[in-house]
């Protein structure tokens, strides 16, 4: 019985967060200026930590950025988010949505952004149109605000790609394999 409601409490916490997983406006444009927002934002963090990225980005062919919230439970982990995938060479906004599974050992309740950097031009087309991403992660984290640490690790099945995590908020400790699709979001790509 006591498994059952920790499966069914977290599937309920999940169900609840997963809502807010969505970028925040009532219009399409106030959608794409809270994903601009957050992919600038994202960037903007990344360079401090990682400063060699902003290189990295600029000579790649493209890049995505995404906000993300994820949770696991024990073996089994899922989920969800928003962002935005940029062709270097004709400047394209692609917005886009994601979802993800996986299996490991841990426990997980993260907010945390992806940036998801592409050396290949035909790599990026791929991630756009298809949108399968595997590999392997690890994460200790609790964090929440400025407040406390993390370090994530994430290991692309592909060496034409190249991940950054950054944590936001949440605790995390993990170790885990897994699949994320990402699909072009019709809504906020309407003209």
């Amino acid at each position: 019985m006591r498994v059952h409601s920790l499966v069914f409490s977290l599937l309920i916490v999940f169900i609840f967060v997963s809502a807010c997983a969505r970028p925040k406006g009532d219009t399409l444009e106030e959608k794409r200026s809270y994903v601009q927002q957050m992919k600038n934002d994202a960037l903007e963090d990344l360079y401090v930590e990682k400063p060699y990225a902003k290189e990295l980005i600029d000579k790649a062919a493209g890049y995505a950025v995404f906000s993300s919230f994820n949770t696991q439970l024990l073996v089994v982990g899922t989920g969800n988010g928003y962002g935005v995938a940029v062709d270097n060479s004709t400047r394209d906004n692609i917005y886009m949505r994601m979802a993800e599974g996986g299996v490991g050992l841990g426990v997980a309740l993260k907010d945390f952004r992806e940036v998801i950097v592409f050396n290949n031009k035909d790599v990026f087309n791929e991630f756009v149109t298809e949108g399968w991403s595997y590999g392997a992660q690890g994460d200790a984290a609790a964090k929440y605000k400025d407040d406390g640490g993390s370090t994530s690790g994430e290991v692309s099945l592909n060496s034409d790609i190249v991940v950054f995590q950054m944590t936001k908020d949440g605790i995390a400790l993990r170790a885990s394999f897994g699949a994320a699709k990402f699909w072009i979001d019709d809504e906020l790509n309407n003209p």
